[in-house]
């Protein structure tokens, strides 16, 4: 009976030995999972955190390339040509880096934020005036470059997002605003396809 209990005894201290072996190493693999997994979210969090600074770098450099096309031709524009619709359609026209770049069009507006020219001809939008527009306005108040927020369109009725630089006469002064449009839905539909 003595070496029955020795044995019994002898068996429970392996089995207890087996049994915190087990949770230990149960505790260990839980604890390096746990690490694991946040290893890995701040991994995915960096690699994330690249690729939209990488993409917001490069509409960045595309908003910054229309912003510098526009005043480029802006600054072509006098205020014999902005007052003369006819010779503003075809300055409009003859700048083919206008409708590649804005495939809502391109407009001119007077000083107080009527359209005096615009392409394609088709949106009719000589006449509207666009001055409530938020980037309209700041170009011809405060002289500067801006880019609208998306909004419905007044000739396409769709959701848009413009681009607006001052044009100034010899002296400096602001006379109008050249607009370049982007239509929302035509640039996803060209990407999906």
């Amino acid at each position: 009976m003595a070496a029955l209990t020795m044995k019994s005894l002898k068996n429970r201290i392996i089995l207890s030995m087996l049994a915190i072996f087990l949770v230990g190493l149960w505790s260990l693999s839980f604890y390096i999972g746990i690490v694991m997994q946040k290893d890995l979210e701040r991994l995915l969090g960096e690699q994330q955190f690249s690729t939209v600074s990488m993409v917001a770098s490069e509409i960045n450099r595309e908003l910054s390339n229309r912003l510098t096309d526009l005043d480029t031709v802006a600054q072509k524009i006098t205020p014999a040509l902005l007052a003369n619709t006819p010779a503003m359609q075809t300055l409009l026209s003859d700048r083919p880096i206008l409708q590649k770049q804005f495939n809502g069009g391109t407009f001119t507006t007077r000083k107080d934020g009527t359209a005096t020219a615009s392409l394609p001809l088709a949106l009719e939008r000589a006449g509207v005036n666009y001055i409530d527009r938020d980037h309209v306005a700041r170009a011809l108040r405060q002289g500067e470059a801006s880019i609208s927020k998306l909004a419905i369109g007044k000739r396409l009725n769709a959701p848009v997002f413009s681009m607006a630089v001052p044009i100034r006469d010899p002296q400096g002064a602001v006379i109008g605003a050249l607009v370049g449009v982007n239509d929302h839905q035509a640039t996803r539909r060209v990407t999906a396809c």
